[in-house]
């Protein structure tokens, strides 16, 4: 695990070490634009049924950066160093609560029809062995070992979009 173990990361590292305030953090990078912790997938990647509440997010092999912290995704005083998400299912269901909300505000333009419901993760990501770095493996646990405390899937209307 050298590159993930304190003292061993090319980038600034959570202090005090594995804190639960400082998870580790992969990034796909910062556009042109300046949107952030954002790339396109595949449309089949992804399969919603709002009306039952279910969606599913499938992705494999997606390129990303290991910046270790939070903080270094936004700072990039650094050079992140390449990783891969070699596969993320996460996956929303059971309806607990259904939500209607528009704003009364003419300057939110916000409304939405949201569903809160569960959800569960299985994700695994690669930083490989490169430049002096060992390199580092994560496995999440399996998703039927995921506790939920809150999910949430919708779809809601802002902006150009918003329906008054």
């Amino acid at each position: 695990m050298t590159g993930s173990l304190p003292g061993t990361s090319p980038l600034p590292e959570p202090n005090p070490p594995f804190s639960p305030l400082s998870a580790h953090s992969y990034d796909p990078g910062i556009s042109a634009n300046k949107l952030f912790w954002t790339i396109p997938i595949p449309e089949e990647s992804v399969d919603v049924h709002l009306g039952a509440g279910e969606a599913l997010l499938y992705v494999t092999n997606i390129p990303l950066f290991d910046v270790f912290t939070v903080p270094n995704s936004f700072s990039r005083a650094k050079t992140p160093v390449p990783a891969v998400i070699n596969s993320l299912r996460l996956e929303w269901g059971g309806i607990t609560r259904r939500i209607q909300f528009s704003s009364t505000d003419p300057d939110d333009q916000f409304a939405g029809s949201f569903l809160e419901n569960s959800a569960t993760i299985e994700v695994t990501v690669t930083t490989p062995a490169a430049n002096g770095l060992h390199g580092f493996r994560f496995v999440s646990d399996p998703a039927a070992t995921t506790i939920s405390h809150f999910a949430q899937i919708g779809h809601e209307h802002n902006g150009t979009f918003f329906p008054g």
